[in-house]
């Protein structure tokens, strides 16, 4: 069973938070020299350099998911426009190309489909042979008009030409679809926040105010690790308290453009 990101955010919390009341757990039986005001500065100095780690560590997972996600947001954006201009060029080629902008109003719905099921269970398909064939089509027919003058010569080439940059984007989709969060990377971390926040138990005092400012902060921090597993899997549509996906829109609006 594959953990959606919500249930690896759960994980995170749980671990993080039970270590912190593991520590106050132990520091009621420790014997008072190990809590001496010299022995908690010790350990608060060394869980400084492990927490200043994880800081930096965290943020370059971040910058990293947000930079892939920025590029993955884009190739969809350039999909869309390069469907768009092939439209139009078809458009003005006249009305010998209806069949194949249908073919082409046919691909760009299929391709939605693949990206932006709608189904909150679904996953997307980068790579779909089936849709891939229905653009093929589209390519050969364009190849396949005949050209009665140079302005329909010319409109032949530039669609083949947008035609060639469609295929690009969708060939970009396909190698952008990888994780870029390390997993070691993100193991790692889990367990330097579990050594931070134990030692943060073991020190603090115990009341109930120390209880939930721990609680918030590991709640805090679980919410980054949701908010990297979702930049990192823009396209599927699981159960996620902050939807953080790929937007649909401009695939969406060039559709309903071509329709038209």
């Amino acid at each position: 069973m594959v953990l959606n990101s919500a249930q690896i955010a759960f994980f995170v919390l749980c671990a993080v938070f039970g270590s912190a009341m593991l520590g106050m757990r132990i520091s009621r039986r420790l014997p008072e020299h190990h809590l001496s005001a010299e022995a908690k500065a010790t350990v608060s100095v060394s869980i400084a350099v492990v927490g200043t780690m994880t800081a930096l560590v965290i943020g370059f997972l971040i910058s990293n998911a947000s930079t892939a996600f920025t590029a993955r947001n884009a190739t969809v954006s350039l999909l869309s426009s390069n469907i768009g201009q092939l439209d139009a060029l078809l458009r003005r080629y006249g009305p010998e190309t209806e069949p194949i902008r249908e073919e082409l109003r046919r691909f760009t719905a299929m391709k939605f489909e693949d990206l932006f099921v709608d189904d909150p269970e679904g996953k997307h398909k980068v790579e779909n042979p089936a849709t891939d064939k229905v653009f093929d089509g589209v390519e050969d027919r364009i190849v396949t008009l005949k050209l009665a003058d140079d302005r329909q010569k010319w409109l032949s080439g530039e669609a083949l030409r947008v035609a060639a940059r469609i295929r690009e984007a969708r060939s970009l989709i396909v190698q952008q679809n990888v994780h870029y969060l390390p997993l070691p990377f993100v193991v790692v971390v889990v367990l330097w926040l579990i050594v931070v926040y134990g030692s943060f138990g073991l020190c603090a005092p115990r009341s109930a105010t120390t209880v939930v400012a721990l609680f918030l902060s590991v709640f805090a921090v679980a919410m980054a690790f949701k908010l990297l597993l979702d930049l990192d899997n823009p396209f599927d549509r699981g159960i996620r308290l902050t939807p953080i996906r790929i937007s649909p829109e401009p695939l969406r609006h060039i559709l309903e453009r071509i329709r038209q």
